[in-house]
């Protein structure tokens, strides 16, 4: 058994003997550690912190248990007794926190029956008090057919809370359905009575987390009643200081509760199936009875829940005759498809893969009535919720990662105990310091689920601001190892949310003098740093931010280095680390280490591989290799394929971006608007809409719309993009504006394009971070070439040809921006009216572009109209027309109807000089409707057009 298996056990079993009293105790951990003395320490060691810790561990499990066996005692001597306006007349139960007692009215006002639940104050602790209180507060805040109605509360005259509710008399579901032999659509319309009720408290913000037969009561009219809010949970207003609760029954336990994991409405859909799985096929899904004795429970419910038709074939013949007279066979078939898929969602062991909510569980189970398709969780929480609110991967920690490495320091802990004295003081104090963490995490984030009813960004944003309030309130009194791993959490958490400030504020924090002990430890701390070296990659802290992935790919060197997988992760996050100082030569061959070993690897890990594919490909598109950046955006898609990532799953946006931004440089504008709408599509689809990611993916529309000749549309989408990204340090804020600045000089507004464009060469200085020199050059070549179209031809003329130098001393002479420079060049010796400076520039530029995109690519045909208007200037309407007919023929073939029109235009000014005002005036017909959609009238050749077609009135 692996440390970490061991500490999930001795968890378990400190659960199910902290309330028993000593004797009982000692029997009890006798049958459950079965003669494993470390167990027995470990649980020991738990149970000594449990008794003398403080906060938030502060009840005594014996004097609890005391309390509560006095009060059993005293349960049937209540009867007869007053309390407020009703008379205790006899006793329905007992359960971990007292009798229930059968009531009816004594003031004479009207007759009535209820129940009445109370605790005496001389006997309980309080977190008794404050778990019974809760139970109140939540019936009187549920009001439905199908629960247990509270009719009554007050405080007796001994001081005891005390509350009434609506007495059911009737018989447990499964009890029920058995005694009238129901057979299996029966049993699922009546399940659907639950569901009505539990997905009515999930609306309300309650999680009930005891959903069992004894607690699902059918009275004689066939009506459910949900009773027993014992141990419900809140999802908002929850105090994160109150005790953490323990009460759970094992048989219907789902995963997280039995490993101190933060409880969901998911906790609600496991209990759900295992309910259901029983009233369908007779048996619990791991094989347990009331009989089965708790070790061997805690064993059977870490097993994989038997599938349902299994189940039904190996029932007894009574069983299956219970189910409408059905043989083990016949029922084994019967729930054989839909209805075993159903069953299966709600028992998948990790919480974001279940159903989302109740609500899509009565959907599925009202389609099985009617014969229709079910959706059986196609697209599961866990797709959605491992990229949450992600702006990126390096921030993706999951609260569970952490909650297992708190536990694995537990059992650390607790190992330490079973040595020596000296160091079981320690364990103890460590082991109360983790399980306090987890209980004040699991308080305050368990709410945070995306499928919630409020409006998932701003219930996660309320509850950080709520644990961080809670957390700083306590700075003083809690202890530092308490408190970094809940600041770690927190970081990260604000992180997703893009603020990378408070993230960086609390990892800093939770990461001083952060020092694991185990592998587990190791890599969740590796996890952690990355995280943190990704915040300060954010706010532009480049040095830093290496610092913090070389610590992160350090420990997972140190303390996994036969896992390859770990291996992949620290390349992706060292690459990315050098790409923020601008070391991309390293970055380059960082990323290329990891992909190449992730090719290596049977089961490599799928997320890191898709972004060492999606952050290359980037940046070769972004310098200058748009051949090769398409490429590797293919690989990573047809990687994503052939490991089963669905086709909506939100991990293949960054990945569509990064081969929409591809298939733009190497000119095929068409497929790159495709590619990145259907980026957005799936980012709508399973991310909150107003998000920054979302904003990314908008500024790469608005470059496509560019590049297609949508250019008010374009100038739409940069300010959408601009407007999502909430949280920008200088760079970014840079390249936005540069972006937004390129639609504005395209759509014709000059001003206000050359000021954004002096705004992003501005901020790039601000940013203070290195190899931006290549950035800063190309916004200087757009903003000289907006000066020129404004014109300033002259100006434009020389500051082109200065960068033009510039350029090809960094990047070289045959650099696709060398080129693009060029092509600048010769529009402005086109404006300059200068066929003899811009002739050779023409020729050049076309012989660069030879050799680096493909000759479709739409810059060939500016290139020929561009010949044509020298041509033009010299005199030779022949070659200038003939050069720009062959300009329209490729155009024509481009998606850019702005250019085409631009082009007609141009021709008809030839025609026009050439004598054919009719084709001229046909070719304006087609050429000005375009321009006066895509351009303001400001905008030259809208402007030349224009003054073209009045001429020719």
């Amino acid at each position: 058994m692996s440390e970490l298996e061991q500490g999930r056990r001795a968890l378990a079993i400190f659960d199910a003997v902290a309330e028993l009293d000593p004797a009982q105790r000692a029997n009890a951990l006798d049958a459950m550690c079965a003669g494993d003395d470390a167990l027995r320490a470990r649980v020991q060691a738990l149970l000594d912190a449990d008794a003398h810790a403080t906060e938030p561990f502060a009840g005594d499990a014996s004097a609890w248990s005391s309390a509560l066996a006095n009060e059993h005692a005293d349960a049937d001597h209540a009867i007869g007794r007053s309390i407020g306006a009703w008379k205790v007349v006899g006793t329905i139960g007992r359960g971990g926190m007292g009798a229930v007692h059968a009531v009816e009215r004594s003031d004479g006002a009207y007759t009535q029956q209820a129940a009445l639940k109370l605790i005496r104050a001389g006997a309980d602790s309080p977190a008794a008090r404050e778990r019974f209180l809760r139970e109140r507060q939540i019936l009187a805040g549920l009001q439905h057919p199908n629960i247990a109605t509270l009719l009554d509360g007050g405080i007796s005259a001994d001081r005891e809370p005390y509350f009434v509710m609506e007495r059911v008399d009737g018989e447990p579901i499964d009890r029920w359905c058995d005694a009238r032999g129901l057979g299996l659509r029966e049993r699922v319309v009546l399940f659907l009575q639950v569901l009505d009720a539990v997905r009515y408290a999930h609306r309300n913000l309650v999680v009930h987390r005891d959903l069992k037969p004894s607690n699902l009561l059918v009275d004689g009219d066939g009506r459910v009643k949900l009773l027993d809010f014992g141990i419900a949970k809140q999802l908002e207003n929850t105090d994160v200081t109150a005790t953490h609760d323990r009460a759970l029954t094992f048989e219907y336990a789902s995963p997280e509760q039995l490993h101190d994991a933060p409880i969901t409405t998911a906790t609600d859909l496991w209990q759900l199936g295992v309910v259901l799985h029983r009233l369908l096929s007779g048996s619990h899904p791991f094989g347990l009875t009331r009989d089965t004795p708790v070790a061997k429970q805690l064993q059977q419910l870490e097993r994989e829940p038997e599938p349902l038709t299994r189940s039904a074939a190996q029932a007894s013949a009574e069983q299956a005759a219970l189910r409408g007279g059905m043989s083990p066979a016949s029922l084994s078939r019967a729930l054989r498809g839909n209805l075993a898929e159903i069953v299966q969602a709600c028992l998948r062991r990790d919480p974001d893969d279940r159903y989302a909510s109740a609500d899509a569980l009565v959907n599925d189970l009202k389609a099985w009535l009617d014969d229709r398709p079910i959706s059986a969780v196609p697209l599961s929480r866990g797709a959605r919720g491992a990229l949450w609110l992600r702006r990126n991967r390096v921030l993706a920690a999951s609260i569970a990662a952490v909650a297992i490495a708190l536990l694995a320091g537990t059992g650390i802990a607790l190992w330490q105990a079973s040595e020596a004295r000296d160091q079981a003081r320690i364990a103890q104090r460590e082991s109360a310091n983790s399980r306090a963490s987890l209980s004040f995490l699991a308080d305050t984030l368990a709410g945070a689920a995306p499928d919630q009813t409020l409006d998932s960004k701003f219930s996660l944003r309320h509850l950080l601001v709520h644990a961080r309030k809670q957390l700083d309130a306590r700075d003083a009194t809690m202890e530092p190892a308490v408190r970094r791993p809940i600041q770690r959490v927190l970081g990260t958490l604000y992180g997703m949310m893009g603020d990378a400030e408070a993230s960086r504020i609390l990892l800093e924090a939770g990461l001083k003098d952060a020092q694991p002990r185990s592998r587990d430890e190791a890599i969740a701390l590796a996890d952690d740093y990355a995280n943190y070296s990704a915040v300060l990659g954010a706010l532009e802290q480049g040095t830093q931010s290496l610092a913090a992935a070389e610590r992160a790919a350090g420990l997972r060197k140190r303390f996994a280095a036969d896992d390859p997988k770990q291996q992949v992760i620290a390349y992706s996050e060292l690459a990315y680390a050098y790409f923020r100082t601008g070391d991309l030569a390293k970055a380059e061959a960082t990323w290329m280490q990891g992909i190449a070993l992730a090719k290596t690897l049977r089961d490599p890990p799928v997320d890191e591989v898709l972004v060492l594919y999606n952050q290359l490909s980037i940046k070769l598109s972004l310098g200058g290799e748009g051949p090769r950046g398409l490429q590797l955006a293919k690989e990573g898609l047809a990687f994503a394929d052939r490991h089963g990532v669905p086709a909506i799953s939100p991990q293949r946006m960054p990945l569509l971006r990064a081969l929409s931004d591809a298939q733009a440089i190497t000119g095929d504008a068409t497929a790159a608007e495709k590619s990145i709408r259907q980026a957005i599509a799936i980012h709508e689809k399973t991310i909150d809409e107003d998000n920054a990611s979302l904003g990314t993916a908008y500024n790469s529309l608005g470059l496509v719309l560019i590049d297609l000749g949508n250019y008010r549309q374009a100038t739409e989408a940069m300010l959408r993009a601009n407007a999502l990204q909430d949280q920008k340090g200088m760079m970014e804020i840079a390249i936005l504006t540069n972006n937004l600045a390129d639609a504005y000089a395209n759509s014709g507004d000059y001003a206000r394009a050359a000021s954004l464009f002096q705004q992003a060469i501005d901020g790039i200085g601000k940013a203070d971070i290195g190899g931006m020199d290549s950035l800063r050059r190309k916004i200087q070549v757009r903003q000289a070439r907006t000066a020129g179209l404004a014109g300033a031809h002259a100006q434009a003329w020389n500051r082109l040809l200065a960068l033009r130098e510039q350029t090809g001393d960094a990047d070289g002479r045959e650099s696709l921006e060398y080129a693009y420079v060029s092509l600048q060049l010769a529009q402005m010796a086109r404006l300059r009216r200068d066929p003899g400076g811009g002739a050779p520039v023409v020729q050049e530029a076309r012989t660069l572009f030879t050799k680096l995109l493909p000759d479709t690519h739409p810059f060939f045909a500016h290139l020929l109209r561009y010949d044509a208007s020298f041509a033009q200037m010299r005199g030779d309407l022949p070659i200038a027309e003939r050069n720009q007919r062959a300009a329209i023929a490729r155009l024509m073939k481009s998606p850019n109807q702005s250019s085409l029109a631009i082009a007609n235009a141009e021709l008809a000014a030839i025609r026009v000089a050439r004598g054919d005002k009719d084709e001229a005036r046909a070719l304006l017909a087609k050429a000005l409707p375009v321009l006066r959609e895509s351009v303001l009238p400001q905008e030259i050749n809208r402007v030349d057009a224009e003054a073209l077609a009045t001429t020719l009135l």
